[in-house]
């Protein structure tokens, strides 16, 4: 083993040079300590045979991940009911108690429930509270919007109109309509001043 000071310090700036391109920090930790302790047993003053070979795979699977056990899994954090309807809550900012005046989430997907003489009258006005509310319970569940799920809820409460319906949803200053023009289902992102409104119409239904 190597005991000379200069021995030892070139040692030491071999281990760095060979583990200085990994860019994790854990891993590169983690892989200096091995290939150094390798150099010192062996008393040697160049890394070992393909460092990066033998030494990556290995630290990686070693490396501690912190807090691993605090992070939750995916497709648990909104399994059960009142996850959702608090969640939903927060985001039209009403309480969980009234979440079930305007949304069904007994299943993974929010379901509009809101009567349909409670929205706005003309097909156009109602497609575009219907894409607020929906659009909103999805965002605020973290699921993505697509036309065919404002689709489906506008037919479902019989304010589809069919052949303007892309319109409608176009001229909305509150959501942004992505993908290609023409396309029979495209992705709709709430914008802020979308989600500010949408709460205002949750706020709204549950008031009357």
């Amino acid at each position: 083993m190597a005991t000379n000071v200069d021995e030892l310090a070139e040692i030491v700036a071999t281990a760095k040079k060979a583990t200085e391109s990994l860019e994790d920090s854990d891993l590169q930790r983690v892989a200096f300590a091995r290939v150094l302790e390798h150099l010192l047993k062996n008393g040697e003053s160049a890394p070992p045979t393909q460092p990066r070979a033998s030494t990556q795979p290995a630290a990686a699977h070693s490396a501690p991940v912190p807090y691993a056990s605090e992070i939750p899994s995916a497709d648990g954090v909104l399994a059960e009911e009142q996850q959702r309807v608090d969640a939903i809550a927060r985001y039209f900012k009403i309480d969980s108690q009234d979440v079930g005046h305007i949304f069904d989430v007994s299943g993974v997907e929010p379901v509009l429930s809101v009567h349909t003489s409670r929205l706005a009258g003309p097909r156009a006005s109602a497609t575009r509270e219907i894409a607020l509310l929906v659009a909103g319970a999805r965002t605020a569940l973290g699921q993505e919007t697509t036309t065919s799920h404002l689709r489906s809820a506008s037919d479902d409460r019989n304010k589809l109109d069919s052949g303007n319906f892309i319109q409608t949803l176009g001229d909305m200053q509150e959501i942004s309509v992505l993908g290609k023009h023409g396309s029979p289902n495209r992705v709709v992102r709430m914008k802020v001043s979308g989600a500010e409104k949408a709460q205002l119409l949750a706020q709204r239904l549950i008031g009357e």
